[in-house]
């Protein structure tokens, strides 16, 4: 069996050149450099032909097994070379492995974002996995699910607490598929009333005993067939 290169097994498909590795009991540090094509500008996509400068950028990587990888990427800065754009310097970035304005590789941000947990238990669970990712910053990485057209067959409806005590809002999933459909700023019946309006198709709606969502129910999907909590 051929031999592997360090490249080929900690950055498979990736074009970058592994310069040293130190390892430790808990940590494996890489330097690498990219050797990727020069790239272009994230404003104008002119491809760049002058390299301005080179730094190194730290990057937090997957785990591998026990220890925390860090990578240190030399990458290189370019000019953009076309007149018209507001653009003067611009830094490559690798293709699956960095990206703009992240302390993490690709790799690891697609492992933070399959967590679906938000706040302190997934930050418990990253450190379980010896992930580096605190509870904000796992939810700066949550985003807002698409809104349909049209309403799930299957609407369930239920309040939940921005600030307990204070501030509430509306929740809305499609029971069928176990999903978020969206979230209301509130729980008042002209709110959801509205979107009821605007995303007609709901056949059954499982909704809490909030007398504000029965109304709105019976006047925007009066033909549509309630079920209650208990």
């Amino acid at each position: 069996m051929a031999s592997k290169t360090v490249e080929a097994v900690l950055f498979p498909g990736i074009d970058v050149r592994v310069e040293r590795v130190s390892d430790s009991s808990d940590v494996l540090v890489v330097e690498a450099v990219s050797t990727a094509r020069p790239g272009r500008c994230p404003d104008c996509r002119k491809q760049a032909r002058r390299i301005h400068s080179t730094y190194q950028r730290a990057l937090n990587e997957r785990p591998l097994g026990p220890r925390r990888v860090i990578v240190r990427l030399q990458v290189r800065r370019y000019f953009c070379d076309r007149k018209n754009c507001s653009r003067k310097t611009f830094v490559e970035q690798v293709p699956g492995l960095s990206e703009r304005h992240r302390r993490s590789s690709t790799g690891l941000t697609g492992w933070l974002r399959s967590i679906e947990l938000g706040g302190r238990p997934a930050a418990r669970l990253c450190r379980r996995l010896r992930l580096a990712a605190g509870r904000t910053r796992l939810l700066r990485l949550l985003t807002a699910p698409t809104v349909p057209d049209r309403a799930p067959r299957v609407l369930g409806v239920d309040e939940f607490a921005f600030r307990k005590g204070c501030t509430y809002g509306t929740v809305l999933v499609d029971v069928e598929a176990g999903r978020v459909v969206d979230v209301l700023p509130d729980r008042t019946s002209e709110t959801f009333a509205a979107w009821l309006t605007e995303h007609p198709g709901a056949e059954i709606i499982c909704r809490d005993r909030a007398t504000a969502y029965t109304k709105a129910v019976r006047e925007a999907a009066p033909h549509a067939l309630e079920v209650a909590d208990r």
